[in-house]
């Protein structure tokens, strides 16, 4: 039986979710038996130029050259997904967008590489899916994994962190009076900050589902400054046009 390739790249971020997945460990033994890893260069030395049936990109956009490796790769992935809320939504590389010239600041002096505004993949090729999180969430991963190995399309469940919280009974945050972002956010994390007493920042970035009106209407009566909610809702997701109106 052929093995299902796959590869994955890393732009403008940490490299978090890259250690993310290899933090499957001993589920990650026996993907391999299934998929062929022909492109990782954090651990493999010798990386095969050539098209695969998945690409997966971390991180966001945030030079020229960057766009131009994007596109190659978009054209070599048969199915592209969007590695992490930096590939997402441009995630908090996307800062640099309210700093003038942040590259003089990092490092003092000219570089090579002059930046550009910062954007999520999707701002220059196809998405196919968005695995979303900060990093993404593991067991999401493996779903999408097992759908490719019975020859399923994945698809995105669009629902808020807040319905996860319900089945997981946990007491609202909100209620208690601390900000937390479950009902603007994507959910498929199993609510694992509010599960712990830890308000959600939206590091999944705003479902489509979620009322953000409703939302910080909520948090205002709340008596939460304008700024603290411009900086609740900026954090992770810049790049949506859910959020776009309430960042002004």
């Amino acid at each position: 039986m052929n093995k299902i390739s796959i590869a994955f790249f890393s732009f403008t971020d940490c490299q978090g979710c890259y250690f993310e997945f290899l933090n499957l460990e001993r589920e990650l033994l026996d993907l391999l038996n299934i998929f062929e890893i022909v492109n990782f260069k954090l651990i493999k030395q010798f990386n095969k130029r050539e098209s695969y049936d998945i690409g997966f990109v971390e991180g966001a956009i945030s030079t020229q050259e960057e766009i131009g490796r994007l596109k190659v790769i978009r054209e070599k992935a048969k199915y592209l997904i969007a590695l992490g809320t930096c590939a997402c939504w441009g995630g908090v590389p996307k800062i640099a967008n309210n700093i003038k010239r942040p590259e003089r600041i990092v490092y003092k002096e000219p570089i090579s590489q002059k930046s550009i505004k910062v954007e999520p993949i999707s701002k220059y090729v196809k998405v196919n899916y968005n695995l979303r999180g900060c990093p993404f969430e593991k067991t999401e991963l493996i779903r999408i994994l097992k759908d490719f190995m019975v020859k399923k399309i994945p698809r995105e469940k669009d629902m808020i962190v807040c319905v996860e919280c319900k089945l997981r009974e946990n007491e609202c945050l909100l209620e208690k009076g601390i900000p937390c972002m479950g009902p603007v956010t994507y959910a498929g994390c199993h609510a694992l900050c509010p599960s712990a007493g830890v308000p959600c920042d939206n590091c999944r970035g705003p479902s489509e589902d979620g009322n953000v009106e409703m939302f910080v209407n909520l948090l205002k009566k709340r008596k939460i400054k304008d700024e603290d909610i411009k900086r609740m809702l900026s954090r992770y997701a810049q790049g949506s046009e859910k959020i776009k109106d309430w960042l002004i």
